[in-house]
């Protein structure tokens, strides 16, 4: 009767653990796909985000630019969204808050081209 009653709290608490296993993952299934556009932009196309199911990503934050910052997204146990771009040359950075993206500049890499996005830039989901 011990043994059974050991293995039962023992199964118990290994299902337990493995609901509180993985934050990232849980931010990540919060996070919707879409696009998400920086309405406060001026620009004729403003700069927007498309995230996809597969955890890829274009990111087209100027018209006049001729590179389209393309690749894989992920996010990180604190709610901070990651896109790197597929050629390994560029990242940017964003916190995720009340399903909007908030620009982080200081974590990001340069962007080639007249671009104005500052730093706290908010992009919202266009629906």
């Amino acid at each position: 009767m011990k043994k059974i009653f050991i293995s039962v709290l023992f199964v118990a608490i290994v299902f337990v653990f493995s609901g509180c296993a993985d934050k990232s993952e849980t931010s990540q299934k919060s996070l919707a796909v879409g696009k998400y556009v920086m309405e406060e932009s001026d620009e004729v196309i403003k700069p927007n985000i498309q995230l996809q199911d597969d955890n890829k990503f274009i990111f087209n934050y100027s018209a006049l630019s001729s590179y389209i910052a393309i690749g894989s997204y992920e996010v990180d146990d604190d709610s901070k969204l990651i896109l790197k771009t597929d050629d390994g040359k560029y990242q940017y950075m964003f916190e995720i808050k009340d399903k909007t993206l908030i620009f982080i500049s200081e974590e990001s890499s340069e962007m080639l081209g007249n671009v104005n996005i500052p730093d706290g830039s908010v992009f919202t989901i266009s629906k």
